[in-house]
């Protein structure tokens, strides 16, 4: 399979995974490794020999990655960083980024066969909630827990914006006013998340 790198770990708030986009969907690639934006930068196309990896269902979504039998239950874990060349090929650089604009986030579906799932969507006329605008994107307690945040229309839809305590923009206060927002539509069982690539991506 090929597709173009949407999202990777270079801000923090993704950790050993890229995720990869073509014209059909998009897909969540777990690698046992870091610092895989030097690599798999956004905008890059890469090739994946499928052969003796694993399509995983984690809660809804769809994951690539290698079997591993842990406590003998059947699982997947990242594709050891010592194989990832026998795996993941990088091609050319610098392929657009197509965007998904979404107009109703309550249309989009929460099992894996939604092909916006791992996407990189666009909201428009978005906003935090007013009384969230002191409070930072993440965790930066010794915790480091991941954080939801809300942000909603003024019709009432909402959707939750999830970000790890250990991305570098976890302590950045929320912006206020309305706008756009990019981010990587996920699910967690029947819930909906956006996971954000970097702050550059939202613009209120």
């Amino acid at each position: 399979i090929s597709g173009v790198v949407i999202a990777n770990d270079k801000s923090g708030n993704l950790y050993k995974q890229i995720y990869i986009q073509d014209a059909s969907g998009a897909l969540q690639v777990t690698l046992d490794a870091t610092n895989l934006y030097n690599t798999y930068p956004v905008g890059r196309r890469v090739f994946i020999k499928v052969k003796g990896l694993a399509l995983s269902d984690y809660n809804g979504l769809m994951q690539l990655g290698i079997r591993a039998i842990v406590d003998g239950s059947p699982t997947i874990q990242g594709i050891p960083s010592g194989l990832i060349k026998q795996y993941v090929f990088g091609g050319s650089i610098n392929n657009p980024v197509t965007v998904k604009v979404v107009t109703d986030i309550n249309a989009l579906g929460t099992g894996m066969q939604d092909a916006a799932i791992g996407n990189l969507i666009q909201l428009d006329n978005y906003e935090f909630n007013a009384g969230d605008t002191t409070k930072t994107y993440g965790d930066t307690s010794a915790y480091k827990a991941d954080l939801n945040r809300t942000i909603k229309t003024c019709d009432g839809s909402n959707v939750i914006i999830r970000t790890s305590g250990y991305a570098n923009f976890a302590g950045v206060k929320l912006p206020g006013g309305n706008g756009r927002v990019l981010a990587i539509y996920t699910v967690f069982r029947t819930t909906k998340q956006l996971v954000l690539r970097d702050t550059a991506d939202v613009q209120l």
